[in-house]
């Protein structure tokens, strides 16, 4: 049975010149996930655990949903699904207090703060969910997503050499960045992030 979230949705955020619709995903944005992966680079896909570009590796992130070990949101422009996001968390495990926080955002819509609502939109999500400690990696280039990160509290907890590999076979070292929940509230309440996306859908 999937978690259940508090958090209202659809929520609103002006971007590009547009409106972005964020809300909870479902099975049937199974489609425009595939077609979202797609626009992505094999550098964008290191930032998950397993290759989404797998029609399988899709069906089980859906399937999770309603495990409850897993609460995503997408974000559309229209039709067009633009970012994405997810909570990811094992209850049976010894770290069931913590949570693997997973964010895509297309390239041509990163820049416009889609990418930060979307991670401050997890934050929220996470203190609902009742977890201690949210988790992030990506390859140590990405140094714009990694000063996102630490701008919201994030800290390196550890550099694993040579860790991922992308579709052609080249190694990257991965970050692996974590912020303690409650230091994330406090900062939210500070931010005014209650606040920074419109809660009208």
């Amino acid at each position: 049975m999937s978690t259940a979230v508090l958090r209202g949705y659809p929520r609103s955020l002006s971007c590009n010149a547009s409106t972005v619709v964020i809300r909870l995903m479902t099975a049937a944005d199974g489609p425009a996930l595939s077609a979202f992966v797609q626009t992505l680079s094999s550098r964008d896909l290191l930032f998950v655990r397993r290759d989404i570009t797998h029609p399988k590796v899709i069906m089980a992130w859906l399937q999770a949903l309603e495990q409850g070990n897993v609460t995503s949101l997408v974000a559309y422009d229209g039709d067009e699904l633009v970012g994405c996001t997810a909570i990811v968390s094992d209850t049976l495990s010894w770290s069931r207090h913590v949570g693997e926080m997973r964010v895509l955002v297309a390239p041509a819509w990163r820049g416009c703060g889609l990418g930060r609502a979307l991670i401050q939109e997890c934050f929220a999500l996470g203190l609902e969910r009742g977890l201690e400690k949210l988790t992030v990696q990506m390859t140590v280039d990405q140094q714009a997503a990694i000063t996102v990160f630490e701008e919201l509290g994030f800290r390196a907890e550890a550099v694993l050499h040579k860790h991922v590999k992308d579709h052609e076979g080249n190694a990257y070292d991965l970050a692996l960045l974590s912020h303690d929940v409650a230091e994330v509230q406090a900062l939210m309440e500070t931010l005014g992030v209650p606040e920074a996306l419109d809660s009208e859908g």
